[in-house]
C-alpha cells in the first residue's frame, strides 16, 4: 500500500514533490547559514576582546616602567621636605631634587601654588586641583610643562601637626608612552591610553575618528566611568561606550599607581569583516537557491524526457542487433583477410632471409675476386709509383669490404632473421677470445689493454656476446688516444656486468644517445673511414635488444667513458646465490613450484596457465597489480615465481608489483618481466628489481631456461595468524 502511494505521488505531482525539496534544502541551509553566522559574529567579539585586554596589559607593563623610577625619586624628595620643611630646602632636599629632575621636570610648591624649585607646570584643573586632597599619597594628572603634553605625579607635603605646606610635580613627557601607544592607536579606529580611576586621561592617542579619548595635546576628557578593579586586574568589554560610539575595550590596572591602561577598537571596525562575509553569504545563499530552481526545472525536464528515451532506446536496440549481425559478417571477412595478410608477411620475411642470403653470398664473392687480383697486380708491379696506386685500391677495398660487412649485418639484425644461440657460456672463455683479438692492435697505439678474470657463467649467445664486446674495446681504443683499457665484470644479483673502462676525451651529456644511432660519429665531421663507419655502437644496441642484455653508458669529458653490459647468469650460478642467500626453515622440494601469473589478456594468461600446468607447476592467476596482491593475501603460502607483463591496468606495472609483493610477504621473490618493448629503459628497471627480463613473442623453450635459471627452491606454507 505504502508503495502504491509513492508511485502514485511521484506519478501525478513531481512538481510538488520537486518544490518541496527546494523549500526543505532552502530551509537547512539557511538555519545551517545562521547559525554559522552567529557563531561567527560572537567568536569575532571575542578575539577583539582578547586582543584588546593583551594589548592593555602590553601597556600597562610598559607605563609602570616608565614612572615606577620617577615615583621612586618624587618619594626622596617629598620625604626630605616633609623631614626637615621647605626652610631646609637647601640643605636637606635640593640634591634629591636635582637628582629626580634626570626623570622629567621637577616643580616643588609652596602652600599657596607658588613655585619655590624648578619649572613652571600647568595642570589640566589648575594650581588649585594640586591640593583638593587631605593627605599624601600619590596621585596623577594630566598636564602641560613648556607647552608638552605631560603626566603630573603629585605629592602633597604634610607638616609635623599635618597641616598641608605645599606639593611636590614630576612632569612626565607623555612621549615617553608613545613607543608603544603608537603600536594599539591608529589615529583612526584604534586607540590606547592611560587614565585616571575616574576615567580621566593622563596620556593617550586616537580617538580622530570620533572616539572620545583625544589626542595631540588637547587633553580630552576620557572614557568615562570605569569599573572598579583591583590593583592588577584585567578587564574587558564587547559593548563599551565611549562618546556615544560602541567599543570593544580592554582594561588593566596598574599595580603601583593609580591608573588604569585602556585599549579600545570601534565595533564597527571589528563587526567590518564578519560584516563582509555575511554579505557574501547571503549571494551564496542566493545563488543556491537558484542552483535548486535550476536543479529542479531539469529533474522536470529530464522525467519528460525519460519516456522519449525509453521508445528510442527500443529502436536502437532493434538496429543494434541488425548492425551487430552485419559486424559480426564483416569481422569474419576481415579476420580472413587478416589471415591472409599474415602468410604474406612470413612469405615476405623468408624472401628477406633469402635475400640477405644471397646478397651476402653474391656480394662478397666479387670481393674476393677484386682480392684476388689486387693481390696478384701487387705481386707483378715493381715501380714505387704504381705500387703505391695499387695500395691506395687495397685501402679502398678494406673499406668496402668493411662497409659491406657492418650493413649487412645491420640489415640483418633489423630483418629480424637472426636467432640466437642461448647456452651457458663461461665469461672467462670470451673474455680470453676477445682481449687475444685487441691486444694486438692496442699495442700499435700504446695503450695497456688489460683483462680481469671472472669465472662467472652467463645465459647467452657466445657469439654475439663476443661480437658486441669486440665492438666496444675497437671503439674504446680508437677514441682513447693514451693511457689504458680495462675489461672487468661485476655481479649484480642475477645479472653480471662485464664492463670496459677507457681513459679517453669522454662523451658529452648530450651525446650519449646519438652515439647509438647509425653512422654518428662524435669529432670525425669529414667521415675519415680510417676512424670507422659509426656502425659498432648501433649494432652493440641491436645485439643486445636481441638478447634481452642491457646496454648502459658513463662517461665524464676529459676523464674517459665506460660501457657495460648487462648479462643474465646462468641457472648454476643463480642457485648458488640463492642457496647462499636462504633464510633458515627453507629446505629443498620438488620440482613443482607455485607460480604467479600476472596478465590482463586473458587469451595469454590461459595459455600460460596451462603450459605451467603441464609442467607440474601450481598456478595463481591475477589481471593487475593490486588484484595479484589481493591473491597473495589469501594463497595458501608464497609463491616461488612471480611471471609477469610489464604494461599492466591500474596504478602498478610489473616490476612494480613483483617489488611490492616482495615487501608485502617480508621476503624477496624470484620475478620473469615479459614485455614487447625493447628499449634499453625496460632492462634496466627489470634489473633494478632483481627482475629477469623476456621479450615478445617468448617460445616454450626460453621460458622453461628462465624458470630453471631462477633456482628449484621452495617456499614455507604461511602460518595461519593466532586468534
Amino acid at each position: 500500500m505504502i508503495r502504491l502511494s509513492v508511485n502514485a505521488l511521484l506519478n501525478f505531482h513531481p512538481k510538488a514533490i520537486l518544490a518541496a525539496i527546494v523549500l526543505v534544502m532552502t530551509l537547512l541551509g539557511g538555519v545551517a547559514w545562521g547559525g554559522l553566522s552567529l557563531v561567527d559574529y560572537v567568536s569575532t567579539l571575542d578575539r577583539a576582546e582578547r586582543g584588546t585586554r593583551q594589548a592593555a596589559a602590553f601597556l600597562e607593563g610598559h607605563a609602570d616602567a616608565v614612572l615606577d623610577g620617577g615615583a621612586a625619586a618624587l618619594a626622596r624628595v617629598a620625604d626630605r621636605l616633609e623631614e626637615g620643611g621647605f626652610a631646609a630646602l637647601p640643605d636637606h632636599a635640593l640634591g634629591e631634587a636635582l637628582a629626580a629632575s634626570r626623570f622629567g621636570a621637577l616643580s616643588i610648591l609652596d602652600a599657596g601654588g607658588r613655585t619655590v624649585f624648578g619649572p613652571s607646570i600647568h595642570p589640566d584643573g589648575g594650581t588649585a586641583s594640586l591640593f583638593q586632597g587631605a593627605d599624601g599619597a600619590l596621585e596623577l594628572l594630566h598636564g602641560q610643562v613648556d607647552g608638552l603634553d605631560s603626566i603630573l605625579m603629585v605629592r602633597r607635603i604634610l607638616g609635623r601637626e599635618g597641616i598641608l605646606e605645599g606639593a611636590v610635580l614630576l612632569a612626565l613627557p607623555s612621549s615617553s608612552l608613545h613607543t608603544v601607544l603608537d603600536v594599539f592607536g591608529d589615529g583612526r579606529h584604534s586607540v590606547a591610553g592611560l587614565f585616571r580611576l575616574d576615567g580621566t586621561r593622563l596620556a593617550g592617542i586616537g580617538g580622530a575618528g570620533g572616539i572620545g579619548i583625544g589626542g595631540g595635546t588637547g587633553g580630552g576628557t576620557g572614557i568615562g566611568p570605569l569599573p572598579t578593579l583591583e590593583p592588577g586586574a584585567e578587564s574587558g568589554d564587547g559593548d563599551w561606550s565611549v562618546a556615544g560610539q560602541g567599543v570593544v575595550i580592554g582594561l588593566k590596572r596598574m599595580r603601583d599607581f593609580p591608573a588604569v591602561a585602556a585599549v579600545a577598537l570601534p565595533r564597527s571596525v571589528v563587526l567590518e569583516p564578519w560584516s563582509n562575509r555575511l554579505q557574501h553569504g547571503f549571494i551564496m545563499v542566493g545563488v543556491s537557491v537558484v542552483a535548486l530552481f535550476g536543479l529542479a526545472a531539469l529533474g522536470w525536464a529530464s522525467l519528460r524526457r525519460e519516456a522519449a528515451a525509453r521508445d528510442a532506446l527500443r529502436d536502437a536496440n532493434a538496429r543494434l542487433e541488425q548492425r551487430v549481425e552485419e559486424r559480426t559478417a564483416d569481422l569474419r571477412s576481415l579476420n580472413q583477410k587478416l589471415v591472409r595478410a599474415l602468410a604474406e608477411k612470413e612469405r615476405a620475411n623468408q624472401a628477406k632471409a633469402r635475400f640477405l642470403s644471397a646478397a651476402n653470398h653474391d656480394l662478397r664473392q666479387p670481393f674476393q675476386a677484386l682480392r684476388l687480383f689486387h693481390h696478384l697486380l701487387m705481386e707483378r708491379l715493381k715501380e714505387p709509383r704504381e705500387r703505391s696506386i695499387a695500395e691506395k685500391m687495397g685501402e679502398a677495398l678494406d673499406s668496402g669490404e668493411k662497409l659491406l660487412h657492418a650493413l649487412l649485418e645491420v640489415a640483418t639484425l633489423d630483418a629480424g632473421v637472426v636467432r640466437p644461440n642461448i647456452a651457458d657460456v663461461p665469461v672467462a672463455t670470451v673474455l680470453d677470445g676477445v682481449a687475444a683479438e685487441f691486444r694486438g692492435l692496442a699495442a700499435d697505439k700504446k695503450l695497456d689493454l688489460r683483462v680481469r678474470g671472472c669465472a662467472a657463467m652467463v645465459r647467452t649467445d657466445a657469439t654475439l656476446l663476443t661480437r658486441m664486446l669486440g665492438d666496444l674495446l675497437r671503439n674504446a681504443i680508437a677514441y682513447t688516444p693514451a693511457g689504458g683499457v680495462v675489461v672487468g665484470c661485476r655481479r649484480r644479483g642475477q645479472w653480471l656486468r662485464i664492463e670496459v673502462w677507457d681513459t679517453g676525451s669522454g662523451i658529452a651529456a648530450e651525446h650519449l644517445d646519438a652515439i647509438f644511432e647509425d653512422f654518428v660519429q662524435l669529432g670525425n665531421p669529414e667521415r675519415d673511414r680510417r676512424r670507422g663507419l659509426g656502425l659498432g655502437l648501433p649494432k652493440v644496441r641491436r645485439k643486445a635488444a636481441l638478447l634481452g642484455h642491457a646496454v648502459e653508458v658513463r662517461s665524464r669529458p676529459g676523464q674517459g667513458s665506460v660501457f657495460s653490459i648487462m648479462v643474465p647468469l646462468a641457472a648454476s650460478e643463480s642457485r648458488t646465490d640463492a642457496v647462499a642467500a636462504a633464510p633458515a626453515g627453507r629446505a629443498e622440494g620438488s620440482d613443482t613450484r607455485l607460480i604467479l601469473i600476472v596478465e590482463d589478456d586473458p587469451v595469454q594468461s590461459a595459455g600460460m596457465q596451462l603450459l605451467l600446468e603441464s609442467w607440474g607447476h601450481d598456478v595463481l592467476v591475477a589481471a593487475d597489480g593490486p588484484a595479484a596482491l589481493a591473491t597473495l593475501r589469501a594463497a595458501p603460502r608464497c609463491p616461488d615465481v612471480i611471471l609477469s607483463d610489464f604494461r599492466l591496468p591500474g596504478p602498478l606495472t610489473g616490476a612494480e608489483t613483483v617489488t611490492r609483493a616482495a615487501e608485502q610477504q617480508g621476503r624477496p621473490i624470484p620475478g620473469i618481466i615479459l614485455t614487447g618493448d625493447t628499449a634499453p629503459e625496460r632492462i634496466r628497471e627489470a634489473v633494478a628489481v632483481g627482475c629477469r627480463l623476456l621479450h615478445k613473442p617468448v617460445t616454450p623453450d626460453v621460458l622453461r631456461d628462465a624458470l630453471n635459471a631462477l633456482g628449484t627452491e621452495r617456499q614455507p606454507l604461511r602460518q595461519p595468524s593466532a586468534a
